[in-house]
């Protein structure tokens, strides 16, 4: 059993890592090639960005849900119609979300708090990454469906070939030819390109290939996904929801100075996340099987594996985070100003990270076993908490009010899953 496990954690995990990597390079290449100002553009940008990537993530993770639950109590036809449908719902759904920031996107970055050239920067960026946003929807959305046929090695290889090609493109196009955040885009574009060619070649084999009777629209499938859809959306956007909040509180009580210093530990908040969703994208085909078949002894081994590891990772990754804290800015080339936020924030945000390791597992454990009620409460009622919490604590800690507010969420949410967790301990309990 724990081969078996091992055999979906790990090639997730490894794609995770990389596309963490190449986060990480990427702002390190527009750090040293713009400054503070590329910083802060693509880090006010990020949010409309993001909602591309959320909408391809939710939908195939939602899709991955149904058709291993399906699977797991013999419902193959219905298995396979939850797949086709999630199909055309990445396609449609991708096109109307293009067609929304092509003609809003200006003055939603507006709102985001853009102005002058931060905005124009800003701009660029969405622009460009808009002429591939079908191609970053549809690849999100079919990586989780690969790696739900068993495909957990080829699935890791189109992430990471995407990703491999992207951090090469951003040394050529950032650095080398120096097009700033439009050579960033079209990077992340072409990336995403080769993944999604990975994925097109493995649905047209034989055995993978969608019937065009599946792709056809139900409207009882496309209900299940999208009810599904609704956390492991939450859950890859909730981040971006943060960046605004954070950026606009940044903006009134630091400056450009603070939104740079949160964009760079944002950076590396989304590193960890990114290797905890690894393992949770990685554990969910084996959880939601597992539930489906009511193998409670089964589903017991892979929830404690998944918790052990993703708590693990936020323990190393946060106090990694603190004992490297006056060397991040060195790597990123951000001001003198800049620095001294980033050192002074850093222990804020490894907290973060820790409890992250707890958090972020609960919400795929409740959606994978489709406890819909206990995963959507974590998520939104994190957005909630965000907002509340970075509305007041700034009006009488200023900025240390910013810095303090993720930590101040994230112990309120632990608190919650550990509630939720032992709530529903009965469900992975084998009867004696």
């Amino acid at each position: 059993m724990q081969k078996k496990y091992w055999g979906f954690i790990l090639p997730s995990t490894l794609s995770f890592l990389l596309t963490g990597i190449y986060s990480i390079i990427d702002g390190i290449f527009v750090g040293r090639a713009m400054g503070d100002m590329g910083l802060a553009a693509i880090n006010i940008a990020w949010p409309l960005v993001a909602l591309i990537i959320a909408l391809g993530t939710g939908i195939g993770m939602g899709a991955s849900v149904m058709v291993s639950l399906n699977r797991g109590a013999g419902r193959d036809d219905a298995a396979d119609q939850m797949e086709g449908n999630a199909l055309f719902l990445l396609v449609v759904s991708s096109l109307i979300l293009t067609g929304i920031l092509y003609f809003f996107g200006s003055p939603l970055m507006t709102l985001l708090g853009a102005a002058g050239e931060v905005h124009t920067h800003a701009m660029t960026y969405l622009h460009y990454i808009l002429y591939g946003a079908v191609i970053q929807t549809v690849a999100s959305g079919l990586t989780p469906l690969m790696r739900n046929r068993g495909a957990a090695v080829y699935s890791m290889c189109a992430m990471a070939c995407g990703c491999i090609l992207n951090i090469i493109l951003d040394y050529v196009l950032i650095l080398v030819f120096p097009l700033g955040l439009m050579g960033a885009a079209i990077a992340t574009v072409l990336g995403q390109l080769v993944t999604l060619i990975f994925a097109l070649f493995f649905y047209l084999k034989k055995e993978n290939r969608i019937s065009l009777t599946n792709i056809r629209p139900s409207g009882s499938a496309v209900k299940s996904i999208l009810k599904v859809a609704a956390s492991p959306f939450g859950l890859t956007y909730l981040p971006s929801v943060t960046i605004i909040l954070m950026n606009l509180q940044c903006t009134k009580y630091g400056g450009d100075e603070a939104v740079s210093a949160y964009a760079v530990l944002a950076y590396l908040v989304s590193f960890m996340e990114l290797l905890v969703q690894g393992i949770s994208d990685g554990a969910q085909p084996l959880l939601s099987l597992s539930k489906g078949q009511n193998d409670k002894k089964t589903l017991r081994s892979y929830t404690l594996l998944t918790f052990a590891l993703g708590i693990g990772v936020g323990i190393l990754s946060g106090s990694l985070m603190f004992l490297l804290r006056h060397q991040i800015p060195v790597f990123y080339g951000t001001s003198d100003a800049a620095a001294e936020l980033i050192v002074h924030a850093a222990p804020a945000f490894s907290l973060v990270m820790a409890l992250y390791g707890l958090t972020k597992p609960s919400v795929s454990y409740f959606y994978a076993t489709e406890h819909l009620k206990q995963s959507s409460t974590l998520v939104y009622g994190e957005v909630l908490l965000t907002v509340g919490t970075i509305l007041t604590l700034p009006i009488a800690l200023k900025l240390d009010g910013v810095w303090f507010t993720m930590p101040c969420v994230q112990i309120v949410l632990s608190v919650l899953a550990v509630l939720f967790l032992l709530i529903q301990k009965k469900e992975i309990t084998p009867s004696e």
